[in-house]
């Protein structure tokens, strides 16, 4: 072995130099830090396997979740291997960092993921829909396709915009009052109300004729969007009916007002059996309830006869069930959202959300939950088994959504714009349900204002909001306190009556 010193020849196993006498025979070893493949490549790895993640998840959450899952993996087992190397465990903090950005994306990744589709959900042939032979029905309904009065001169069904106004006005001063005074505002108006009766002959007549039909289609696509229809032209028609038909009771001509509304409220049944969006069944509702007012004021009307009062009784209480059905509109609005939902899932604005994108499946499976326990009710069946919201590996939290559209703090941050979109959608459905329990307990009052006219023995019993109903002799009504429980509120449901005549 060679003197690192002086250079002179020594034997391997010397400890000390013959010539100079250094002791240190061996050359020096330099203790070599940790290399840098030791820190560096631990780092790139994380970086190129956080972005392989981060770009994954722009494509599918699975891969997201995985290549974040590696990247992890990655880190943890470089790290542990060079951690014993003391000048690592600074480079270690960066890496600690990106560790964290991992586990970040692998939160990201596992609340991106959606559940599974539906199957059989529900389509435009679920619909109730009236016989073929009644497609012609539809087109003949759209001869009251709204336009514009002001530009066109006349609307649908013939009057001309001065006398939509006037018709609006006469119908305004009536709505809500006492019997006594819409026997004045009538009279007052009766020449322009006959004048309007005769202008109207266009709309009457296509009433007429869907009248000669057993049903009345609707062939409406499900839709979210208010496109341009019938409503504005039969709200019109609708008040003309009321004011004419109440005018005809006044002035003695009892057979032509109960016919005219024997015709008019059937058609309003038939146009409400097959109706297949919310919108359309809350126009037949209002219609529904203006013709309930009608027979009301017939009924109150000292002069109206036996004979009369015995073809009300037949005809026109109580609602039948399938008239006040809701099943077509909540199947229908189903579809016409599930069209939203999925053009929103495919926009690029809300598809590739940084955080978490619309849900599409988890959203519907929400919603047909809601769908499925309200057709139950409406049709007496029994519930289905609820769908999972969640994705197959989640945790099978409840979730209930609320009458207000609110839905639990968990689901809410798994599926933010689910929750917006039914946040929307669950309370205009209910509204709807709303009015229905509205109409329905207008035509129980109808009933028992009737049934006391006929001097039957009638029964106060309340069908909802209250255990009875209240008789206000002194305010010549008859009323539920409506949904707050409380009379004298502005959701009172009402109708006027003549106490006197009715033996109250």
């Amino acid at each position: 072995m060679q003197c690192p010193k002086c250079g002179a020849e020594n034997a391997d196993n010397t400890q000390v130099c013959s010539s100079c006498g250094c002791t240190e025979t061996k050359p020096h070893q330099v203790k070599s830090g940790p290399s840098k493949r030791n820190w560096v490549m631990p780092l790139i790895e994380i970086l190129l396997m956080g972005l392989a993640a981060a770009l994954a998840g722009l494509l599918k959450p699975t891969w997201a979740f995985i290549a974040a899952l590696l990247a992890f993996c990655s880190a943890i087992s470089d790290i542990r291997t060079n951690w014993n190397e003391r000048k690592f465990r600074g480079k270690a903090i960066g890496a600690g960092i990106l560790i964290l950005s991992c586990l970040f994306m692998l939160t990201l990744s596992y609340l991106r993921i959606d559940a599974a589709p539906i199957p059989d959900d529900y389509t435009v042939s679920d619909l109730r829909s009236a016989p073929t032979e009644c497609d012609q029905t539809y087109e003949l309904l759209g001869q009251l396709t709204d336009v514009d009065v002001e530009v066109e001169g006349r609307s649908p069904i013939g009057l001309s915009a001065q006398e939509i106004r006037r018709l609006e006005e006469i119908y305004d001063l009536c709505k809500e009052k006492e019997l006594g005074t819409i026997t004045l505002i009538l009279q007052d108006n009766a020449g322009e109300i006959i004048d309007m009766w005769q202008h109207a002959q266009k709309g009457r007549e296509v009433i007429s004729k869907l009248n000669e039909s057993p049903e009345i289609a609707d062939l409406d696509e499900p839709n979210i969007e208010i496109e341009k229809s019938w409503f504005v032209s039969l709200r019109h028609l609708t008040f003309l009916h009321f004011t004419y038909i109440c005018l005809q009771s006044i002035q003695g001509d009892h057979n032509d007002a109960v016919d005219t509304l024997l015709k008019y409220d059937p058609f309003v049944g038939k146009l409400s059996l097959n109706a297949r969006s919310l919108l359309t069944n809350l126009v037949c509702m209002a219609c529904s309830k203006i013709n309930i007012d009608v027979a009301n004021f017939i009924i109150n009307n000292p002069e109206t006869p036996q004979n009369s009062l015995m073809l009300l009784r037949q005809h026109i209480i109580p609602l039948s069930r399938e008239r006040t059905s809701l099943r077509n509109a909540l199947i229908s609005e189903y579809i016409a959202w599930k069209k939203r939902f999925l053009k929103t899932s495919n926009d690029p604005r809300y598809r590739h959300r940084a955080i978490t994108p619309l849900k599409l499946n988890s959203t519907l499976r929400l919603s047909m939950n809601f769908l499925c326990e309200l057709i139950a009710i409406e049709e007496g069946g029994t519930k289905m088994k609820e769908l999972k919201v969640w994705p197959a590996f989640y945790p099978d939290l409840p979730v209930k959504i609320g009458h207000d559209g609110k839905l639990p703090w968990y689901y809410e941050i798994y599926n933010p714009l689910g929750a917006k979109a039914i946040a929307i959608y669950v309370p205009a459905i209910n509204n709807v349900l709303i009015l229905r329990t509205k109409l329905l307990i207008h035509s129980d009052l109808l009933k028992i204002v009737l049934d006391k006219r006929l001097g039957k023995e009638v029964s106060l019993k309340s069908c909802a909001y209250s255990d009875e109903y209240i008789v206000d002799v002194e305010g010549k009504k008859i009323f539920s306190p409506g949904p707050d429980g409380k009379p004298g509120t502005k959701d009172d449901i009402m109708l006027s009556i003549n106490p006197e005549l009715l033996g109250w």
